[in-house]
């Protein structure tokens, strides 16, 4: 039903241990090297770490242009950060580094609420599959400068 929810889910493996991907997860202001459809990242809360935790950002998506307000609801370093948005487009976002043999299982899914009724609704369907692959590719980013940058760390 075009009143569901929108779900993106995306997924990789990281050769690198759950403590060397999580600081890249909560750089606030360098997500925009591995998030490349944002800019303009910040903090508008006092506290930096934690549930509570409230940051936006400028996102561009299928040339939709838009203020990303969210607010941190699960912290639980190394494995789990959830998110909870707060603009226009509302749901939330959970992020899971899971080990595995081969480094981390990075795991990232989306759910999100459509505005404006059935014309929403309608867009967001059909912007899905491109954020699938802006997200698969967001975290093939974070793949590489966390290989890249990380290289001494052993995988465990």
């Amino acid at each position: 039903m075009l009143e569901d929810p929108v779900v993106v889910s995306v997924w990789a493996t990281i050769k690198a241990p759950r403590e060397a991907i999580w600081p890249y997860l909560v750089d606030w202001e360098n997500l925009g090297r591995w998030m490349a459809e944002a800019r303009d990242f910040k903090v508008t809360s006092n506290q930096r770490e934690g549930v509570g935790v409230t940051a936006e950002a400028t996102v561009t998506i299928a040339g939709i242009r838009t203020k990303d307000r969210v607010r941190i609801t699960r912290w639980e370093p190394p494995e789990v950060l959830e998110i909870q948005h707060v603009g226009w487009v509302s749901g939330s976002g959970l992020i899971r580094c899971v080990r595995s043999t081969s480094g981390t299982l990075v795991e990232w899914t989306e759910i999100l609420h459509p505005p404006w009724g059935f014309i929403g609704a309608l867009g967001l369907r059909m912007v899905k599959p491109v954020m699938h692959r802006i997200f698969d590719r967001d975290l093939g980013l974070l793949k590489q400068i966390v290989e890249s940058e990380s290289a001494a760390w052993p995988v465990q």
